[in-house]
């Protein structure tokens, strides 16, 4: 049995360090294919190997008890042909080039050709197995120690070297809860009581009756968010191809981001996130933050971004809910592994990761509080929900409230109240801890979402009102008007500048003016129009209805009245707003429709300075 284990375990820690290294690599080289494809880390260099050892050790003793129950005691092999085949397969299906049956049936020939070369040589191989082990172990423990550890180190140093802070600094919670359109929240007017955390934090704080989203989809938005800057300023329209040697200070048109400019006042700052697709370290957003989880949160997490914990997703994880193996997981209690996300979502039939819950970023985000506080430094938290994010579920065996009767909508509004029970949550255990008090919160969201609207489905495919329309909430005690609402139409990019603005810097190195100015006693009589950009893409085509961007790509400029939508191709789009959210009269063919499209078309390229042509 010894030596069984010793040739299982060389052979998984072999694989999965390589399979570490190499998913790692692949994810650079194929980065063409972020949208669809899982996401790793450096972690995973240490995780594979774990998840390996598991698997390899499972084969190996269910073929010894297999062997023994048919009486052949001659099963090493059997068992030596198991872990060629499974080390070579893994090999193989990371470099994501081969279909999974060319993949297998290489396999197959390389384990069988390996083992004919191995049998003439048992007690060598053994011996080399014996040997390879403990190197092997040592090589993971200091993979483990140097990323682990490094990164530890790395921020304890980064917290240790923050400045003295001015004495009553507040802490800085910016909560974006992904794909939420304003009209679906209770204190917009929505008729349903989805978010009565949002409610309540709105009426002892500022509401922003008509925020706008600087883009409709999360990269370029989440970008602006960090950087106060529109799409074509900072640069990150889509996933660009990662440097070699890191991000470093190249993404985002070096431009200085906020958690940059808080670590100047002393802040120690992190980002939570649950968009492990577009609001990672990977794709140039981790600058600024000392510490940023998204990826391997828990256990079910890191086996699905593994080589064979992806197989195991593609071929039993995607399949219904009555399909015996999602009966048999929900059975045996692992409901964590059943809430489908959408990263990874290939249309040929890839794996879909574990959705990565709001009560687990809120886990997240106390831990580090509480594990960063001894520093007496304020902290700056970004955190990502996506529980309204489609696929419109809740969590696993959780109550569905009263108006879900099945539809999408019903579905979305589900996600969104889960969202808000979370912010809920989060609040109060921050207040047990009295934090909440002296912190300056800010709700938003990246974008909204179409529900039908236009014959569209999902986001990203253009700029009407229901996809850039946001909720933008400022609450903090003694600073802002309780229960203010202001009907100006505001850019989220403003939210850097005023966050700052509110700490007593002026922000003038973000996009401004600061929104504090809209409830100050000197209000300005006039305001910035905010824009809203779109590159082409094809994240979600449905090319029946245009103009979207499949065809090309779209800006958009909105005034106290109107929305200008404006298409590469198929040019402008006129609605007012004010009297027609849905956006269902173009008011282009109207009297003065093309002389006042025109105008604003003027004002929004002088805003952009040419980004589109």
């Amino acid at each position: 049995m010894p030596g069984i284990l010793n040739v299982a375990l060389s052979f998984a820690l072999f694989a999965g360090l390589f399979e570490g290294l190499g998913l790692l690599l692949f994810q650079r080289i194929n980065w063409g294919d972020w949208g669809p494809m899982m996401h790793v880390a450096k972690p995973i260099i240490w995780i594979s190997p774990l998840f390996d050892i598991a698997l390899f050790w499972i084969v190996a003793v269910l073929i010894r008890l297999i062997a023994l129950s048919l009486g052949k005691n001659d099963y090493l092999r059997a068992i030596v042909f198991a872990v060629l085949f499974l080390t070579a397969y893994d090999w193989l299906t990371l470099t994501a080039r081969l279909a999974h049956w060319s993949g297998f049936l290489l396999a197959l020939g390389m384990a069988a050709a390996s083992l004919r070369w191995i049998t003439s040589r048992e007690r060598q191989f053994l011996n080399l197995c014996k040997r390879s082990a403990p190197v092997l172990i040592t090589v993971w423990l200091l993979a483990f120690i140097s990323i682990q550890g490094g990164t530890w180190l790395e921020a304890r140093r980064a917290i240790a070297a923050l400045p003295v802070t001015h004495p009553g600094s507040p802490n800085v919670l910016l909560i974006v809860v992904d794909t939420l359109r304003a009209d679906h929240v209770s204190s917009y007017g929505y008729t349903r009581p989805t978010t009565p955390a949002i409610d309540n934090i709105a009426e002892q704080g500022v509401l922003f009756e008509n925020a706008i989203a600087p883009s409709s989809w999360s990269l370029p938005s989440h970008a602006s968010l960090v950087t106060g800057r529109y799409p074509f300023e900072h640069g990150m329209q889509n996933v660009e191809p990662m440097p070699w040697l890191g991000w470093g200070n190249s993404a985002l048109n070096k431009l200085p981001t906020l958690g940059e400019l808080l670590q100047k006042h002393g802040y120690r700052t992190a980002a939570f996130s649950a968009n492990r697709v577009y609001f990672t370290s990977n794709v140039g957003l981790g600058r600024g933050f000392i510490h940023f989880e998204d990826y391997f949160y828990s256990v079910a997490d890191s086996f699905v971004r593994t080589l064979y914990g992806r197989e195991f997703a593609r071929l039993y994880l995607s399949r219904s809910d009555k399909s015996l193996v999602r009966r048999t997981l929900r059975r045996m209690g692992f409901t964590s592994l059943l809430d489908r996300d959408t990263e990874g979502w290939e249309p040929n039939g890839g794996a879909r990761g574990v959705r990565k819950r709001g009560q687990e970023v809120n886990r997240e985000t106390l831990r580090w509080i509480d594990r960063t506080r001894s520093s007496q430094h304020p902290f700056f938290a970004f955190l990502n929900y996506m529980d309204a994010h489609d696929p419109y579920a809740l969590p696993p065996n959780y109550s569905t409230p009263a108006w879900d009767k099945g539809t999408a909508i019903d579905r979305y509004d589900d996600g969104v109240a889960y969202a808000d029970q979370c912010i809920g949550a989060l609040l109060r255990s921050l207040e047990q801890r009295g934090l909440v008090n002296n912190t300056l919160v800010v709700i938003t969201s990246d974008h909204g979402e179409e529900l039908g609207e236009h014959g569209l489905h999902f986001h990203a495919q253009a700029l009407y009102w229901e996809e850039i329309h946001v909720p933008l909430v400022i609450w903090y005690p003694g600073h802002v008007p309780a229960g203010a609402r202001i009907s100006v139409p505001v850019s989220e990019t403003a939210i850097p500048a005023t966050i700052l603005d509110l700490l007593g810097d002026n922000g003038a190195v973000f996009r401004g003016p600061a929104l504090t100015g809209l409830w100050s006693a000197q209000r300005p009589a006039s305001w910035p129009t905010p824009v809203s950009e779109l590159t082409q893409n094809d994240i979600n085509p449905e090319k029946e209805s245009l103009p979207n961007a499949s065809q090309g790509a779209m800006q958009s400029l909105v005034t106290p009245e109107l929305q200008l939508i404006v298409h590469q191709k198929f040019g402008y789009q006129l609605y007012n707003w004010n009297t027609d959210r849905t956006e269902s009269h173009n008011l282009i063919s109207m009297p003065e429709g093309e002389a006042t499209a025109a105008s604003l078309a003027s004002q929004l390229r002088s805003v952009v300075r040419g980004s589109m042509p």
